[in-house]
Protein backbone atom coordinates (compact mmCIF):
# COMPACT_ATOMS: atom_id res chain seq x y z
CA UNK A 1 0.00 0.00 0.00
CA UNK A 2 1.57 3.33 -1.06
CA UNK A 3 1.91 5.88 1.75
CA UNK A 4 -0.54 8.74 2.04
CA UNK A 5 0.41 11.35 -0.58
CA UNK A 6 1.72 14.74 0.49
CA UNK A 7 1.12 18.10 -1.12
CA UNK A 8 3.91 19.78 -3.05
CA UNK A 9 4.38 22.31 -0.21
CA UNK A 10 4.50 19.58 2.45
CA UNK A 11 7.01 17.56 0.47
CA UNK A 12 9.27 20.56 -0.18
CA UNK A 13 9.16 21.55 3.49
CA UNK A 14 10.17 18.02 4.51
CA UNK A 15 12.99 17.92 1.95
CA UNK A 16 14.31 21.34 3.00
CA UNK A 17 14.18 20.26 6.65
CA UNK A 18 16.19 17.17 5.77
CA UNK A 19 18.83 19.24 4.00
CA UNK A 20 19.04 21.68 6.93
CA UNK A 21 19.52 18.75 9.34
CA UNK A 22 22.57 17.45 7.47
CA UNK A 23 25.41 17.14 10.02
CA UNK A 24 28.48 19.35 9.79
CA UNK A 25 30.52 16.16 9.42
CA UNK A 26 29.19 15.78 5.85
CA UNK A 27 31.13 17.23 2.91
CA UNK A 28 29.57 20.27 1.27
CA UNK A 29 29.36 18.48 -2.08
CA UNK A 30 27.67 15.47 -0.47
CA UNK A 31 24.63 17.11 1.07
CA UNK A 32 21.18 16.11 -0.24
CA UNK A 33 20.13 17.94 -3.39
CA UNK A 34 16.71 19.22 -4.46
CA UNK A 35 16.40 20.93 -7.84
CA UNK A 36 12.90 22.37 -8.15
CA UNK A 37 11.28 24.62 -10.72
CA UNK A 38 9.02 25.99 -7.96
CA UNK A 39 6.00 23.86 -8.77
CA UNK A 40 5.19 20.27 -9.75
CA UNK A 41 6.60 19.35 -13.16
CA UNK A 42 5.62 16.69 -15.69
CA UNK A 43 8.41 14.47 -14.39
CA UNK A 44 10.30 14.19 -11.14
CA UNK A 45 13.38 12.04 -10.67
CA UNK A 46 14.85 10.51 -7.52
CA UNK A 47 18.52 9.62 -7.99
CA UNK A 48 19.89 7.14 -5.43
CA UNK A 49 23.69 7.01 -5.19
CA UNK A 50 25.85 3.94 -4.69
CA UNK A 51 27.43 2.45 -1.59
CA UNK A 52 30.33 4.49 -0.12
CA UNK A 53 29.56 7.37 -2.50
CA UNK A 54 27.28 10.39 -2.00
CA UNK A 55 24.81 12.69 -3.83
CA UNK A 56 27.85 14.16 -5.63
CA UNK A 57 27.83 11.04 -7.80
CA UNK A 58 24.54 12.02 -9.45
CA UNK A 59 24.85 15.82 -9.49
CA UNK A 60 25.85 16.09 -13.16
CA UNK A 61 23.07 13.80 -14.37
CA UNK A 62 20.62 15.51 -12.02
CA UNK A 63 21.49 18.93 -13.44
CA UNK A 64 20.92 17.63 -16.97
CA UNK A 65 17.48 16.28 -16.03
CA UNK A 66 16.61 19.56 -14.30
CA UNK A 67 17.63 21.59 -17.35
CA UNK A 68 15.36 19.36 -19.43
CA UNK A 69 12.41 20.48 -17.32
CA UNK A 70 12.18 17.95 -14.51
CA UNK A 71 12.32 18.35 -10.74
CA UNK A 72 15.12 16.30 -9.21
CA UNK A 73 15.77 14.88 -5.74
CA UNK A 74 19.16 13.37 -4.83
CA UNK A 75 19.00 12.08 -1.24
CA UNK A 76 21.99 11.13 0.90
CA UNK A 77 22.17 7.53 2.04
CA UNK A 78 22.53 7.28 5.84
CA UNK A 79 26.09 7.91 7.09
CA UNK A 80 27.48 8.65 3.62
CA UNK A 81 29.46 11.61 2.31
CA UNK A 82 31.29 12.35 5.56
CA UNK A 83 34.50 14.36 5.53
CA UNK A 84 36.30 11.55 7.31
CA UNK A 85 36.70 8.99 4.51
CA UNK A 86 37.69 6.33 7.07
CA UNK A 87 34.62 6.83 9.23
CA UNK A 88 33.05 3.71 10.70
CA UNK A 89 29.69 5.39 11.30
CA UNK A 90 28.06 3.36 8.54
CA UNK A 91 29.08 -0.05 9.84
CA UNK A 92 25.63 -0.97 11.16
CA UNK A 93 23.32 0.00 8.27
CA UNK A 94 20.65 -2.70 7.88
CA UNK A 95 18.55 -3.99 5.00
CA UNK A 96 15.60 -2.19 6.57
CA UNK A 97 17.59 1.06 6.71
CA UNK A 98 18.34 0.81 2.99
CA UNK A 99 14.71 0.05 2.13
CA UNK A 100 13.36 2.81 4.38
CA UNK A 101 15.77 5.41 3.02
CA UNK A 102 14.84 4.69 -0.60
CA UNK A 103 11.13 4.48 0.15
CA UNK A 104 11.10 7.76 2.06
CA UNK A 105 12.88 9.50 -0.82
CA UNK A 106 10.23 8.24 -3.25
CA UNK A 107 7.42 9.35 -0.93
CA UNK A 108 8.82 12.88 -0.55
CA UNK A 109 9.49 13.25 -4.28
CA UNK A 110 6.09 11.92 -5.39
CA UNK A 111 4.26 15.30 -5.14
CA UNK A 112 6.99 17.14 -7.09
CA UNK A 113 5.89 15.80 -10.47
CA UNK A 114 3.08 14.15 -12.38
CA UNK A 115 5.24 11.13 -13.18
CA UNK A 116 7.82 9.79 -10.71
CA UNK A 117 10.96 7.98 -11.83
CA UNK A 118 13.30 6.44 -9.25
CA UNK A 119 16.85 5.69 -10.38
CA UNK A 120 19.20 3.60 -8.21
CA UNK A 121 22.78 2.45 -8.77
CA UNK A 122 24.49 -0.66 -7.37
CA UNK A 123 23.37 -1.15 -3.76
CA UNK A 124 20.68 1.42 -4.42
CA UNK A 125 19.96 -0.50 -7.60
CA UNK A 126 18.89 -3.23 -5.19
CA UNK A 127 16.79 -0.65 -3.31
CA UNK A 128 15.30 0.49 -6.63
CA UNK A 129 14.40 -3.14 -7.37
CA UNK A 130 12.72 -3.31 -3.96
CA UNK A 131 10.67 -0.22 -4.83
CA UNK A 132 9.82 -1.65 -8.25
CA UNK A 133 8.49 -4.76 -6.55
CA UNK A 134 6.51 -2.99 -3.82
CA UNK A 135 5.41 0.54 -4.84
CA UNK A 136 2.48 0.99 -7.25
CA UNK A 137 2.71 4.79 -6.97
CA UNK A 138 6.04 4.91 -8.83
CA UNK A 139 5.61 5.32 -12.58
CA UNK A 140 9.07 4.18 -13.56
CA UNK A 141 12.02 2.55 -11.79
CA UNK A 142 15.49 2.51 -13.34
CA UNK A 143 17.67 -0.23 -11.86
CA UNK A 144 21.35 0.37 -12.64
CA UNK A 145 23.91 -2.44 -12.10
CA UNK A 146 22.03 -3.79 -9.07
CA UNK A 147 24.04 -5.57 -6.39
CA UNK A 148 21.93 -8.65 -5.73
CA UNK A 149 25.09 -10.66 -5.16
CA UNK A 150 28.83 -10.32 -5.75
CA UNK A 151 30.39 -11.46 -9.01
CA UNK A 152 31.32 -15.14 -8.95
CA UNK A 153 29.03 -16.15 -6.09
CA UNK A 154 26.28 -18.56 -7.25
CA UNK A 155 22.71 -17.82 -6.29
CA UNK A 156 22.34 -20.89 -4.06
CA UNK A 157 25.13 -19.54 -1.83
CA UNK A 158 23.65 -16.07 -1.35
CA UNK A 159 21.52 -16.79 1.71
CA UNK A 160 24.22 -18.69 3.66
CA UNK A 161 26.80 -16.07 2.64
CA UNK A 162 24.59 -13.25 3.89
CA UNK A 163 24.00 -15.13 7.12
CA UNK A 164 27.74 -15.51 7.64
CA UNK A 165 28.50 -11.90 6.80
CA UNK A 166 26.00 -10.52 9.30
CA UNK A 167 26.94 -12.88 12.12
CA UNK A 168 30.74 -12.99 11.87
CA UNK A 169 32.68 -10.02 13.29
CA UNK A 170 32.08 -6.84 11.32
CA UNK A 171 35.32 -5.83 9.61
CA UNK A 172 36.23 -3.15 7.09
CA UNK A 173 37.79 -4.29 3.81
CA UNK A 174 39.52 -2.05 1.25
CA UNK A 175 37.98 -1.68 -2.19
CA UNK A 176 41.60 -1.72 -3.40
CA UNK A 177 43.64 -3.89 -1.05
CA UNK A 178 46.97 -2.73 -2.49
CA UNK A 179 46.53 1.03 -2.67
CA UNK A 180 43.98 1.26 0.17
CA UNK A 181 43.07 4.92 0.83
CA UNK A 182 45.55 6.03 -1.84
CA UNK A 183 43.57 4.37 -4.62
CA UNK A 184 42.33 6.80 -7.28
CA UNK A 185 38.65 7.51 -6.65
CA UNK A 186 36.15 10.39 -6.48
CA UNK A 187 37.03 12.53 -3.44
CA UNK A 188 33.67 11.97 -1.69
CA UNK A 189 33.93 8.18 -1.69
CA UNK A 190 34.97 5.87 1.14
CA UNK A 191 37.95 3.60 0.31
CA UNK A 192 36.68 0.67 2.38
CA UNK A 193 33.42 -1.07 3.31
CA UNK A 194 32.02 -3.03 6.28
CA UNK A 195 31.26 -6.70 5.75
CA UNK A 196 28.00 -6.56 7.73
CA UNK A 197 26.61 -3.97 5.32
CA UNK A 198 27.35 -6.16 2.29
CA UNK A 199 25.50 -8.98 4.05
CA UNK A 200 22.54 -6.71 4.69
CA UNK A 201 22.37 -5.69 1.03
CA UNK A 202 22.29 -9.34 0.01
CA UNK A 203 19.48 -9.90 2.54
CA UNK A 204 17.46 -7.12 0.87
CA UNK A 205 18.17 -8.51 -2.58
CA UNK A 206 17.06 -11.97 -1.54
CA UNK A 207 13.81 -10.56 -0.19
CA UNK A 208 13.15 -8.96 -3.58
CA UNK A 209 13.88 -12.24 -5.34
CA UNK A 210 11.50 -14.16 -3.06
CA UNK A 211 8.72 -11.67 -3.64
CA UNK A 212 9.29 -11.65 -7.41
CA UNK A 213 8.80 -15.43 -7.54
CA UNK A 214 5.21 -15.11 -6.39
CA UNK A 215 4.10 -11.50 -7.02
CA UNK A 216 4.35 -9.24 -10.07
CA UNK A 217 6.26 -5.98 -9.69
CA UNK A 218 3.99 -3.11 -8.74
CA UNK A 219 5.76 -0.11 -10.34
CA UNK A 220 4.46 1.11 -13.66
CA UNK A 221 7.55 0.37 -15.73
CA UNK A 222 11.02 -0.97 -14.97
CA UNK A 223 14.27 -0.35 -16.84
CA UNK A 224 17.25 -2.53 -15.92
CA UNK A 225 20.70 -1.48 -17.14
CA UNK A 226 23.68 -3.77 -16.66
CA UNK A 227 27.20 -3.96 -18.06
CA UNK A 228 29.07 -7.06 -19.15
CA UNK A 229 32.32 -5.47 -17.95
CA UNK A 230 31.01 -5.25 -14.37
CA UNK A 231 33.56 -6.67 -11.93
CA UNK A 232 31.41 -6.14 -8.84
CA UNK A 233 28.01 -7.76 -9.35
CA UNK A 234 26.67 -11.12 -10.44
CA UNK A 235 24.79 -10.42 -13.66
CA UNK A 236 23.40 -13.97 -13.77
CA UNK A 237 21.34 -13.17 -10.67
CA UNK A 238 20.25 -9.88 -12.23
CA UNK A 239 19.11 -11.81 -15.30
CA UNK A 240 17.13 -14.14 -13.06
CA UNK A 241 15.28 -11.22 -11.48
CA UNK A 242 14.53 -9.75 -14.90
CA UNK A 243 13.14 -13.13 -16.01
CA UNK A 244 10.90 -13.33 -12.94
CA UNK A 245 9.54 -9.85 -13.61
CA UNK A 246 9.00 -10.52 -17.31
CA UNK A 247 7.20 -13.78 -16.57
CA UNK A 248 4.60 -11.90 -14.52
CA UNK A 249 4.41 -8.67 -16.57
CA UNK A 250 6.09 -9.16 -19.96
CA UNK A 251 5.57 -5.60 -21.19
CA UNK A 252 6.65 -3.91 -17.96
CA UNK A 253 10.42 -4.42 -18.26
CA UNK A 254 12.95 -2.86 -20.62
CA UNK A 255 16.61 -3.89 -20.50
CA UNK A 256 19.86 -2.47 -21.79
CA UNK A 257 23.23 -4.21 -21.60
CA UNK A 258 26.54 -2.45 -22.15
CA UNK A 259 28.75 -4.99 -23.92
CA UNK A 260 32.31 -6.04 -23.12
CA UNK A 261 33.38 -3.94 -26.09
CA UNK A 262 31.71 -0.87 -24.57
CA UNK A 263 34.00 -1.38 -21.54
CA UNK A 264 31.66 0.31 -19.08
CA UNK A 265 32.66 -0.27 -15.48
CA UNK A 266 30.35 -0.77 -12.48
CA UNK A 267 30.01 2.90 -11.50
CA UNK A 268 29.04 4.36 -14.86
CA UNK A 269 27.40 7.43 -13.29
CA UNK A 270 30.09 9.36 -11.41
CA UNK A 271 31.95 11.74 -13.78
CA UNK A 272 34.83 11.81 -11.26
CA UNK A 273 35.64 8.14 -11.74
CA UNK A 274 38.99 7.69 -13.50
CA UNK A 275 37.38 5.27 -15.98
CA UNK A 276 34.23 7.32 -16.59
CA UNK A 277 32.49 7.35 -19.98
CA UNK A 278 29.55 9.55 -19.09
CA UNK A 279 29.52 11.22 -22.52
CA UNK A 280 28.69 7.77 -23.91
CA UNK A 281 26.49 6.50 -21.06
CA UNK A 282 24.32 9.51 -20.21
CA UNK A 283 22.63 9.90 -23.64
CA UNK A 284 21.69 6.22 -23.57
CA UNK A 285 20.21 6.49 -20.08
CA UNK A 286 18.34 9.68 -20.95
CA UNK A 287 16.88 8.06 -24.06
CA UNK A 288 15.76 5.01 -22.08
CA UNK A 289 14.17 7.06 -19.30
CA UNK A 290 12.54 9.78 -21.35
CA UNK A 291 11.41 7.95 -24.47
CA UNK A 292 9.85 5.01 -22.68
CA UNK A 293 8.08 7.19 -20.15
CA UNK A 294 6.84 9.45 -22.94
CA UNK A 295 5.09 6.41 -24.44
CA UNK A 296 3.83 4.73 -21.30
CA UNK A 297 3.05 7.61 -18.97
CA UNK A 298 0.78 9.76 -21.10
Amino acid sequence: MPPKPLTYAEAMAALEKEIAATPDSVREDSRPVVLSHGAPTERVYVLLHGLSNSPAQFKKLGRILYERGANVVIPRMPHHGEKDRLTDSWKSITAQDFANSASEAATLARPLGKHLTVVGLSVNGTCAAFLAQTRSDIDQVVVLAPFLGPKGLPQWLLTPTARLLVTLPNVFLWWNSQLKDEAPAPPQTYPRFPTHVIGQVIVLGQSVMRSARTEPPKAGHIIVVTTDADKAVNNHINERLIALWQAKRPDAVTTHVFTEEDNIMHDFIDPAQVYQKTDFVYPILLNLMENRSAIDLQ
